[in-house]
């Protein structure tokens, strides 16, 4: 018997609350990523440059969280989900200009990704340009309306993370 009732519970009611205790919490369940490439000058893992915030969740579902930010070029927004984080401008209409990566699972098509080292980056990319001081290489060339490919490394020179954005002038 239940507390404060003065029934037994039936056997459909004790299934039921068994099925709602295994059930998922709402938003828990996340949609697979439809894409586990990162493609510079295009985006990484299904998210596009230039598409709009709903665009956005349509792909990844809703994100764990958001993060208004004042940056010297505009207010904008991260969308963050766990390996992605998208940054979108502010306002009505505001479009994607960067996504950045810390998921193992998406990769470049040269396989470079997060955990792969220093080393790997200059093989692969020979031209790449990284600063030491600020653990950044950088493999596109930043020129108005192009885009960059920013790989961030971290202890023992490894891949943390990978960004695909666009340049502002």
């Amino acid at each position: 018997m239940v507390v404060g009732h003065d029934r037994p519970m039936t056997p459909r009611c004790l299934a039921r609350i068994a099925a709602a205790s295994l059930a998922p919490a709402a938003g828990a369940v996340r949609p697979p990523l439809p894409d586990h490439r990162i493609r510079p000058g295009i985006g990484a893992g299904g998210v596009r440059l230039g598409m709009s915030e709903g665009q956005v969740l349509m792909v990844l579902g809703q994100p764990d969280a958001r993060h208004p930010r004042s940056t010297g070029d505009g207010a904008v927004i991260d969308l963050a989900w766990p390996g992605i984080t998208v940054r979108r401008w502010d306002g009505p209409g505001g479009r994607v200009l960067q996504v950045e990566i810390t998921d193992r699972g998406i990769r470049l098509d040269n396989g470079i990704g997060v955990g792969s080292t220093r080393s790997a980056i200059r093989a692969a990319f020979p031209g790449s340009r990284c600063d030491g001081a600020r653990s950044l290489c950088t493999v596109d060339e930043d020129v108005p309306d192009g885009s960059v490919l920013t790989i961030r490394l971290g202890q023992a020179d490894r891949v943390t993370g990978i960004s695909v954005a666009r340049v502002l002038d």
